[in-house]
């Protein structure tokens, strides 16, 4: 699929995968997904997570099937032999979602994908990272895959980074559109001695950049994927900028991958680095100006 859908990076949009399970109607990224597939035997295995349908060999590969209906608590009169399968990978982690149906592709913007409300926000079951409004006023719900794995598998989930110095007296901005995981960077960044710019959004970074002095900011951090403006654009807009443009920017996200390394690079990212190796990533942005 990723070969079928050429964006160039740093123009502020994306093409998802429009799907449903149940009655929910939920997008994900095209950069995440690898391949839809129709039912695929799928292996039970015993003692696993209450939402984890098994696994499937697909060309060789062992990959969990997430029961994407019962994760978020929805019925679906399908079997499962008439569900599908997207295939999908983040943080270099290769997994199936079982979806009730999948109607298509959508081209947008960034900018029409809005922050979820705060109430929502303040749930912390709710894996949502935005909302996006359809035609016949339909909602589609962006989902937060990271989330998801994470509360399964903790392993996989963001977790503090255990360096105590090394960023004493540096500035650092930040953007993030998870809450969770804005909290975990801000509190380690903070640990290692920094003080933290956070912003949920490209845009109000950009904007908070073109109002500081630069002698102040030490390094920009960004997520790629966010509401307004992504993070390949954010990179954009910084280094096309003849007095932001020395800046360092480093690109930390879950598709921040070996295969979409070339996307950070076009737009001038300076290191890029995949969630959740937030060790690393202190240690990188220690490292940024030596």
């Amino acid at each position: 699929m990723k070969q079928d859908i050429l964006l160039e990076s740093g123009i502020n949009e994306l093409e998802i995968v429009i799907f449903k399970a149940g009655n929910s109607v939920l997008g994900v990224n095209v950069a995440k997904v690898e391949c839809i597939l129709t039912h695929q035997p799928i292996t039970d295995v015993p003692n696993s997570n209450k939402n984890i349908s098994g696994v499937i060999n697909y060309r060789g590969r062992v990959i969990p099937v997430l029961d994407l209906i019962k994760t978020l608590k929805q019925n679906c009169p399908k079997t499962s032999k008439e569900r599908l399968l997207i295939l999908i990978n983040i943080n270099n982690s290769d997994f199936a979602v079982e979806v009730s149906s999948v109607s298509g592709i959508r081209r947008l913007s960034w900018k029409e994908i809005e922050t979820p409300s705060s109430i929502l926000l303040s749930q912390n079951e709710t894996p949502i990272t935005g909302i996006v409004k359809a035609e016949n006023d339909e909602i589609i719900l962006m989902l937060d895959f990271e989330k998801i794995l994470g509360d399964i598998d903790p392993s996989l989930a963001l977790k503090e980074s255990s360096a105590t110095k090394g960023l004493e007296g540096k500035k650092l901005v930040v953007a993030e559109d998870s809450t969770f995981l804005l909290k975990v960077v801000n509190e380690s960044l903070l640990k290692a001695g920094a003080t933290v710019e956070k912003f949920g959004n490209g845009q109000d970074a950009l904007t908070f950049l073109e109002n500081s002095s630069l002698d102040e900011i030490y390094c920009v951090i960004t997520d790629i994927e966010m509401p307004v403006m992504d993070g390949l654009t954010l990179t954009k807009q910084i280094k096309s900028n003849s007095r932001l443009k020395q800046i360092p920017v480093i690109l930390f996200s879950s598709i921040a991958s070996e295969g979409l390394a070339h996307k950070g690079l076009s737009v001038g990212a300076d290191a890029q680095i995949t969630k959740p190796e937030i060790d690393k990533l202190v240690e990188m942005v220690i490292n940024i100006r030596k």
